[in-house]
């Protein structure tokens, strides 16, 4: 994700590509071997088949080590031109960056609390790391009595998307509110008189772009 400022007093405010890596990159572990008294040596959480319980122990192993590497995350942010930047990016678990003073979050992993608070949402994709707490996202803010958000997304998922609120919807039997803004590369969209944004497209196995706010 990458953020951009034309303003001659903040001309590289937020060049930083790939923005989605800004903060950590999540640690691949070798897989765990157990040796069985009747059958030889089995992989847990590498993908064998295993027992089930042996399964379940991998599966334990690998959450604890994502908590660790998510704990080990600098969630202070820091500041760049007047800007603060929030957030975390665990690879393949999830990215959400978060610009307090634009009231912009970017991505919605897991929803961490912080992004609750924004405004306006950017999707970059539609892979689950990316897009997965958005349905939270809007409960919450519904939850709080905080105005509905824009939720920005490439065209090709609209439809999608607002089938998966609509899924919510009636499971949950909530309203869920929210403005949804199919923005394309090469158009605009102004969040505030000193503040447009347009996206970019980026190179990854599914359509995906990037959004610059202009001042």
């Amino acid at each position: 994700m990458q953020l951009t400022s034309l303003n001659p007093t903040n001309s590289n405010l937020f060049n930083l590509y790939p923005f989605h890596q800004l903060l950590a990159t999540h640690k691949h572990h070798l897989p765990i071997q157990t040796r069985s008294v009747n059958a030889g040596v089995k992989v847990v959480g590498g993908g064998g088949g295993g027992s089930g319980f042996l399964s379940a122990i991998g599966r334990a192993i690998e959450e604890e080590e994502y908590r660790k590497a998510r704990a080990e995350v600098h969630r202070k942010g820091f500041e760049l031109e007047g800007y603060s930047i929030e957030g975390l990016s665990i690879g393949g678990h999830e990215t959400c960056v978060i610009v307090p003073e634009l009231k912009s979050a970017f991505d919605i992993g897991r929803c961490p609390s912080r992004a609750v608070q924004q405004n306006f949402l950017f999707i970059t994709h539609a892979h689950l790391d990316h897009i997965g707490g958005l349905p939270m996202y809007i409960a919450t803010r519904g939850l709080y009595s905080l105005k509905p958000p824009t939720v920005f997304v490439p065209p090709c998922i609209k439809e999608e998307v607002e089938q998966l609120i609509n899924i919510h919807r009636a499971m949950g039997h909530v309203e869920l509110n929210f403005e949804l803004v199919a923005l394309d590369v090469g158009e605009t969209y102004e969040m505030r008189n000193d503040l447009v944004v347009r996206p970019f497209k980026t190179h990854h196995v599914i359509t995906s772009q990037v959004h610059l706010q202009t001042a």
